[in-house]
């Protein structure tokens, strides 16, 4: 027996399971080895459940809702609390984009196919714009405040530690801060045929990141340590803030959350981003 879990710096459960033994004891007693595939960009998370190289793992919102989309085997498995991370729709601070109409006509850079392309398919719509009336210019996940300076864009969607950095290059503006726009929830999914085949070791994996998070939430300097030695770089000073504002804590699927993932798949559908519309219920483990 074994469970292969899909690990990245931009989910905080999975990594810090990933790098702290005792969290990982009770998931070896239900699922015997537990193996760790490290990777530093989240969008890489689909493919690798798809191949069969990990059998489950967790990202934002975006991911499985393409995923679904796209037809693969995909099954929700939990959810984090929001993510209020500090940043969001950012401008230099003299910019004349002052409202999200303002948009129109500009650029904007962020990770496309992370969970920011659902925060902006949300400002574009509340704007009231289409979505190629935004020219959207991509940045790696593990991108820093150079890289979103450097992007040469007239916004920014991004958030801490990158915004910080950010911040300390250049003047700038938040036009729209990141719970304005979404929850930002980390969602925790699975190949949909090892989930249906190993059901005691996926509500053991669910398990495991419950107690990660829990543990996160009261060691916060190392959890801040940890993710300075990571590609999303940033000092421990950098995370501090970020950790310390941060909604710990994983649960179960639930109404609230298929609520707003269905939303998110409705709006990604409309703008062209999906291929097709989904019912997101669908991919959800028994339960």
């Amino acid at each position: 027996m074994s469970i292969t879990i899909g690990t990245h710096p931009n989910n905080l459960a999975t990594w810090i399971l990933g790098h702290v033994e005792e969290l990982q004891e009770p998931l070896r007693r239900v699922a015997g080895e537990v193996r760790f595939v490290r990777y530093d960009d989240g969008r890489r998370t689909t493919g690798l459940l798809v191949e069969g190289a990990i059998d489950v793992g967790a990202t934002g919102t975006t991911p499985p809702i393409v995923a679904q989309a796209e037809q693969l085997d995909v099954v929700y498995l939990a959810v984090s609390e929001p993510h209020p991370d500090p940043g969001g729709i950012v401008v230099p601070r003299e910019s004349p984009i002052r409202t999200l109409a303002d948009l129109r006509g500009r650029s904007i850079a962020f990770t496309v196919g992370s969970w920011q392309t659902h925060a902006l398919a949300v400002a574009v719509d509340r704007a009231g714009l289409a979505w190629d009336d935004v020219t959207v210019v991509d940045v790696p996940a593990t991108a820093q405040g150079r890289d979103f300076l450097g992007a040469g864009t007239d916004s920014w969607l991004v958030v801490d530690p990158a915004y910080r950095q950010l911040a300390d290059l250049t003047e700038v503006r938040v036009v729209a801060a990141t719970e304005e726009l979404v929850r930002n929830r980390s969602v925790f999914f699975g190949n949909g045929a090892w989930v249906r085949d190993h059901p005691a070791e996926a509500t053991a994996f669910v398990d495991a990141v419950v107690a990660a998070e829990e543990w996160g939430a009261t060691h916060l300097d190392e959890v801040a340590e940890l993710l300075s030695r990571s590609s999303r770089g940033g000092t421990a000073q950098v995370w501090g803030p970020a950790l310390t504002g941060r909604h710990w804590g994983v649960h179960a699927v639930d109404e609230e959350f298929l609520a707003e993932q269905q939303h998110a798949a409705d709006l990604l559908y409309r703008f062209g981003v999906t291929p097709q519309a989904i019912v997101v219920v669908a991919a959800v483990a028994a339960r």
